[in-house]
């Protein structure tokens, strides 16, 4: 027997550890898009940001209707967008943004996506704010893992400098 527990523990601790490295089919601006992550970073149709200047990541649930949720949405997004460039009502603004329109579009249908809002900086110092959206709450749970591994930040927390 334990002979049998020291092979299992000295299997456990010369295994590779699970990496982080996935890609994501996602919707940006209601086009189909791809988010990758990685040990060494986030890359979207917005660019590639390293793990070390990622400074904020948000999730938020929508209740999508199929008549006026998603139009109303794609403008309150991009509103949204350009208020975190400021940096400094971004959470504000994302949350209005996003569940303002879809409230109304959401009691017209039914359906749900999960909304991500990821900022930072890029390596020449220019902003980094990336949104996303994924359709099912499973790719979700697992992507919100992988930002947690990957940043050490909880949703919401600020990286201080």
């Amino acid at each position: 027997m334990r002979r049998l527990l020291f092979v299992a523990l000295t299997a456990g601790l010369l295994s590779p550890t699970a990496a982080i490295a996935d890609t994501y089919d996602a919707l940006c601006n209601n086009k189909d898009c791809q988010i990758t992550i990685n040990e060494s970073g986030l890359e979207g149709p917005q660019g590639f940001i390293d793990k070390e200047k990622i400074t904020q990541w948000h999730s938020y649930k929508l209740a999508l209707g199929t008549a006026g949720g998603v139009k109303g949405e794609t403008a309150a997004l991009a509103a949204a967008t350009a208020a975190c460039l400021t940096g400094v009502f971004c959470p504000v603004a994302v949350a209005v943004g996003v569940a303002g329109p879809n409230k109304v579009g959401s009691i017209l249908g039914k359906g749900n996506n999960y909304f991500f809002t990821v900022m930072g900086q890029k390596e020449d110092g220019s902003n980094y704010v990336q949104s996303f959206r994924f359709p099912n709450k499973k790719i979700t749970k697992k992507f919100q893992k992988e930002v947690i591994k990957l940043t050490g930040l909880k949703m919401g927390q600020v990286k201080s400098s």
